[in-house]
């Protein structure tokens, strides 16, 4: 099964050593997200710095490891997938619909805690694991 990762399950990824960790890791070569996904997580980079414990520089190089799990998904791809991702979650966070947009366009399930998504997605949004 494919699953387009949303920036929280890979933020929690880089926080703590968890079992969402451990199945980036496993369920490797299906995983994908949007590009604006790895900016995000550059947006949160003190944050996880704070929560994880760890140095800047090993946050930084920690995003690029995850990353060699993850494919990143350019918009190019995708963007074919925004009206039916709309109409499937309606009025939401944009970001939610470029997650519902990639998955459509990756025929892939979407793999996020975000409740507000999981309600509302026509393609399957599969929660985290902690």
């Amino acid at each position: 099964m494919r699953l387009v990762v949303d920036a929280n399950v890979v933020i929690s990824a880089l926080v703590a050593d968890s079992k969402t960790r451990e199945l980036i890791v496993t369920l490797e070569p299906g995983l994908l997200t949007p590009q604006f996904v790895h900016d995000e997580i550059e947006n949160y980079e003190a944050l996880i710095v704070e929560k994880s414990g760890m140095e800047p520089q090993r946050v930084r190089q920690f995003v690029d490891l995850l990353f060699q799990y993850i494919k990143v998904v350019s918009a190019d791809e995708f963007h074919h997938g925004i009206g039916e991702a709309n109409e499937a979650i309606g009025r939401t966070d944009p970001d939610d619909v470029l997650y519902v947009a990639c998955a459509i366009a990756q025929d892939a399930a979407v793999w996020s805690d975000d409740s507000d998504l999981r309600s509302r997605t026509s393609p399957t949004c599969i929660r985290r694991s902690t």
